[in-house]
């Protein structure tokens, strides 16, 4: 899609902060992680939640990286 009121500095931010924002979530998720043992089903669901994020935070990387080099080259 053509975007007409946001520039490529500024999807660069957006996705900036979108990072931000997962990577605070991921940390948080590892500071809660349930016990395998005793809650094997919040496990399971905590793990694949963490998973999800990971996924996220790849493809925003990368989405960052090739918009870091458009805007260089502005």
């Amino acid at each position: 899609m053509d975007y007409i009121y946001i520039s490529e500095r500024d999807k660069a931010t957006i996705v900036s902060n979108q990072l931000k924002e997962l990577e605070g979530n991921h940390f948080a998720m590892t500071l809660i992680e349930p016990s395998k043992f005793q809650q094997q089903d919040q496990h399971l669901v905590w793990q694949q939640q963490l998973m999800s994020l990971e996924s996220s935070i790849k493809k925003l990387r990368q989405k960052q990286m090739e918009l870091s080099a458009g805007v260089e080259e502005e």
